[in-house]
């Protein structure tokens, strides 16, 4: 039967059972608003291989999971979530009473969690807002990205004071100091941490992210002409899905495409966006005269058929921690090309075509390579399925364990 200790913001109250001694990993992501975004999915895979090693009594570490307390519709989607690629249940579970309001939830976890944590050996922070430095326990932080910090003039304005709180807060140097150990998601990542943060490359591990490898499979016919009808995906494609804020450089692609000067093919843009995000980026499309299809939000289940189906997944981002839509293609047999910045030379490797980020003819005359090149697009397409093998959350479950091993508290 899990553990259960139940954490207020106004102290602890520990069940009958001892936890004491436990590793608690910060699984919180999966019960607020972040559960959907890219947080979300590195903390339900990490967990995920968690849960696989545990279910082959592999784990040989007592492992907790640190969650908020949630109504049950809440708790449902964030199960759903976290269980695409595991049963987490097999997991210990610690709860956390908290606000749902990011900013006061910092504050909270701040003050508070050092005290309430009390009886760990290790805590993992998976995402910095909830960092606790105590002297009684050791603290591993995964810090996946500081893209805010990269361009502030865009994230860190009037518009975000959150962040401008949290970025001023995050830039202080005695809390990576007191921090025992932090993880990056790929090296260009290790980079600009330590470039912004301050903090020594020596102190910091990289460990990658997997994907799904049960989700990212060929679909059944049926299902991807299932996907093809509803969208009406008549024509053939290129593909885009994720974010539309300023570093994913949709109107670069948006130009790009246009710039190819073809009729016969269409650009497909998935994931949810802004009323705004989407007056601008139809403004783009319509001054470039570029035949741009808006998707909207995509189901989970149509995104493998999305892959399936298209000609190219188009990844033109400024600054990545990581990447991970670029193996989703990859493994989904889609040829990927992907800007040559931040990370994405490092998670691409040979297996797909690199372009000039700021660029639109250098994206255009990519793209057109593979479109009229099918010997290209083939050899692409075995070279992505070889090269995604690699990448697994049971690899990154594994890889994690061993710097719990190195930095827990004795």
């Amino acid at each position: 039967m899990s553990i259960v200790q139940h954490l207020s913001p106004i102290g602890i109250r520990r069940s009958a059972a001892s936890a004491a001694g436990s590793i608690v990993v910060d699984g919180t992501a999966l019960d607020t608003g972040h559960r959907e975004r890219g947080l979300g999915r590195l903390v339900s895979g990490l967990l995920s291989g968690f849960a696989e090693l545990s279910a082959e009594h592999r784990l040989d570490l007592p492992l907790a999971t640190l969650r908020l307390r949630s109504s049950a519709r809440e708790r449902a989607d964030g199960q759903s979530v976290a269980g695409r690629a595991g049963d987490l249940s097999v997991l210990e579970s610690w709860t956390l009473a908290r606000p749902r309001g990011h900013l006061t939830r910092w504050f909270l976890n701040e003050l508070l969690l050092p005290s309430e944590l009390e009886g760990c050996r290790l805590y993992h922070a998976t995402d910095p807002w909830a960092l606790p430095i105590s002297t009684h326990f050791a603290t591993v932080a995964t810090v996946a990205d500081v893209i805010p910090l990269l361009f502030p003039e865009h994230y860190l304005n009037r518009k975000h004071m959150n962040w401008r709180i949290y970025y001023a807060a995050l830039r202080r140097a005695d809390r990576w100091n007191k921090c025992t150990h932090i993880i990056a998601i790929s090296q260009a990542a290790k980079a600009t941490i330590s470039e912004y943060l301050g903090v020594p490359g020596e102190k910091i591990t990289v460990v990658y992210p997997g994907i799904d490898h049960g989700q990212f499979r060929t679909p059944a016919a049926e299902t991807i002409a299932r996907v093809r009808d509803r969208y009406g995906l008549e024509r053939p494609f290129f593909l885009y899905l994720g974010g539309y804020d300023y570093r994913k450089n949709i109107a670069t692609l948006i130009r790009a495409f246009a710039n190819m000067r073809r009729s016969d093919v269409e650009l497909v843009l998935a994931g949810g966006m802004t009323p705004r995000q989407r007056v601008d980026l139809e403004g783009v499309a319509r001054r470039a005269a570029a035949p741009v299809r808006f998707l909207g939000y995509v189901d989970d289940d149509a995104v493998p058929a999305l892959y399936a189906l298209a000609v190219a997944f188009c990844y033109p981002s400024l600054a990545e921690g990581f990447g991970l839509q670029v193996l989703e293609s990859m493994a989904m047999g889609c040829p990927v090309v992907a800007a040559n910045s931040s990370c994405l030379p490092e998670v691409v490797g040979d297996a797909g075509l690199l372009a000039d980020v700021h660029d639109a003819d250098d994206f255009a005359s990519a793209l057109r390579r593979i479109l009229d090149d099918s010997t290209l697009r083939q050899d692409l397409v075995a070279r992505g399925r070889e090269h995604v093998k690699q990448f697994s959350w049971r690899r990154c479950a594994e890889e994690t364990l061993a710097i719990y091993r190195t930095f827990r508290a004795s």
